[in-house]
């Protein structure tokens, strides 16, 4: 389901003496991972974390996990559903609190869809299989709708989805932060987020079985590093924003507006986490999307907890 020859670009392990290095997957649009550079939060003693950033995200971060190539990844909370059905060799080692605000549903700004049920009939692009399909299937589930009441519109990867809304090519689409926060600043409007229609949104980190056998301690010292990192930007938004900004050339403003809407720690792995991913894999085997029934909680560890306090 994976080939990294044609999702993922060849990430090579580098070799820093008397370093062990962690590679870490994220993407630049939304993974907090990929600010560690710009607050020099990639080495600490005995390790150094080298950031990958992947354009598409998650599948490009799984594809190359399962190929070795990485040894944690920033994903969503659909990834690992999609990636145990794969049976990509992984376990999640920590995870955001809730953010449902950092994903939403579009229109553009003179759309006369006004609510949820108002998508009945009408086109909408999300991506298959991920974080924007989950909101997407929950919105229509709290407006009593059936996927099939709406259609899905599946644009080329990097479409500007802003462009497809005002020529009609589509009436609504799904996005994430930070992206979702410059749409809404241009002219887009939200009809309803991730909090609205009860999907939590946290980011999820997985490692490979791999990594966590060989390099245990250095995935012990990303997780340590992430919460730090997470603090960080919580107490200090102006200064993460300002790093986002520059990393993706985008207003500073939009950025920080966006910032200030991040999770503000991470949440140990527990019962409500496993339950949440069992409910996303079950919907997704019902749609046609997984092909076998899944146990969620069997591609979670608890081993790392200690080390997700900031």
């Amino acid at each position: 389901m994976f080939a990294a020859g044609v999702f993922a670009p060849h990430v090579a392990r580098s070799q820093d003496a008397g370093t062990t290095v962690i590679r870490i997957g994220t993407s630049n649009t939304f993974g907090f991972a990929s600010t560690f550079k710009a607050r020099g939060d990639d080495v600490v003693p005995g390790f150094r974390f080298e950031i990958v950033p992947f354009t598409i995200g998650s599948p490009q971060i799984i594809a190359a996990l399962n190929a070795g190539e990485l040894d944690i990844g920033e994903i969503g909370e659909v990834g690992p559903v999609v990636a145990q059905a794969a049976n990509v060799p992984f376990k999640i080692v920590a995870a955001t609190e809730p953010w449902g605000r950092g994903q939403g549903i579009i229109v553009k700004a003179d759309s006369p869809i006004k609510t949820i049920s108002d998508l009945r009939g009408k086109k909408v692009s999300y991506v298959r299989g991920t974080n924007s399909h989950w909101v997407y299937l929950k919105a229509l589930e709290k407006a009593g709708l059936k996927p099939d009441d709406a259609t899905p519109v599946f644009l080329p990867a990097g479409s500007n989805i802003q462009a497809v809304l005002d020529s009609g090519g589509i009436d609504a689409a799904v996005s994430i932060d930070t992206l979702l926060t410059a749409f809404k600043k241009s002219g887009s409007r939200e009809i309803a987020n991730g909090a609205d229609v009860g999907a939590e949104n946290p980011l999820y980190y997985i490692a490979s079985d791999d990594a966590i056998s060989k390099r245990k301690a250095g995935v012990a010292a990303f997780v340590k590093q992430l919460a730090g990192h997470l603090a960080w930007g919580h107490a200090r938004p102006e200064e993460r924003a300002k790093a986002v900004a520059t990393l993706l050339s985008i207003d500073p403003e939009v950025a920080l507006i966006a910032e200030r809407n991040r999770p503000p720690r991470l949440r140990p792995i527990d019962a409500g986490l496993k339950a949440n991913n069992q409910r996303i894999s079950d919907a997704f085997l019902a749609q046609g999307i997984i092909e076998q029934k899944l146990d969620a909680a069997a591609s979670f560890t608890e081993e790392f907890n200690a080390y997700a306090r900031s």
